[in-house]
This record gives structure tokens, C-alpha cells and sequence, in this order.
């Protein structure tokens, strides 16, 4: 197989992963499952920025929302991908929002923000 062949493939590949993080972030009404699609999909940018996107969709006016999320690692998953992809601005202003908005009037997640390196990675 020639470099530019494997080349495609390999981005074909990521293309597909990319794809599948993007349904199930589509799919999720919950957002425990799109905490499991950004620990699954860590590496895609897209994925990250479209699950911090729904994040802070799910969690708007939604203080039972902000807390299930905190518990399912959400703070957690944000920083993380702010870290993976310092160099996408899409992904740290989708993550940059939603950590304002689940840490907004929540002191456990506000805790779990310090605790992860929030303040550090914003």
C-alpha cells in the first residue's frame, strides 16, 4: 500500500470515528451518554465541540440536568477536551461555555472545576 493510500485509509478511518461520535452525541438525551461519547470519541475535535455544545444545551435552565452531569464526570470531560485540543478554538469556546454553565449556581460542580484543572485550562 502506497503512503498516500494508507494515508486515506487512515483518514477515512477517523472520518468514520468522527461520524459514529457525531450520532451518538445526536442521539443522546441524556447527558450521560454524551459524557460516554466524549470519552469514547476523545481524540475527535468534532465530537468534542458538538458534545460540549449539547452539554450546555441539556443543562441550560436545568439545575437536575447540571447536577446528573457533574456526577457523570461531564466537568471532567470538558477539561479534558480543552486540553487534547488547546489549538481548536472551536472546541474551547463550545467547552469554555459549557463549563460556565454547569458550574453556574452548582458548588459541587464548581469543586470538580478547581479539582480538574479548569481554571488552568481555560
Amino acid at each position: 500500500m502506497s503512503g498516500e493510500s494508507a494515508m486515506g485509509s487512515a483518514n477515512l478511518g477517523l472520518l468514520r470515528q468522527c461520524e459514529e461520535g457525531l450520532k451518538a452525541i445526536e442521539a443522546a438525551a441524556d447527558v450521560e451518554s454524551v459524557v460516554a461519547a466524549m470519552r469514547t470519541h476523545a481524540g475527535s475535535a468534532g465530537v468534542q465541540k458538538m458534545a460540549c455544545r449539547a452539554l450546555l444545551r441539556l443543562t441550560h435552565n436545568d439545575a437536575e440536568n447540571r447536577t446528573r452531569a457533574g456526577t457523570a464526570g461531564a466537568v471532567e470531560a470538558v477539561v479534558a477536551a480543552m486540553r487534547a485540543h488547546a489549538g481548536n478554538a472551536g472546541v474551547q469556546e463550545e467547552a469554555f461555555f459549557a463549563l460556565v454553565n454547569l458550574t453556574i449556581n452548582d458548588a459541587d460542580n464548581r469543586t470538580r472545576a478547581g479539582t480538574s484543572g479548569a481554571i488552568e485550562a481555560v
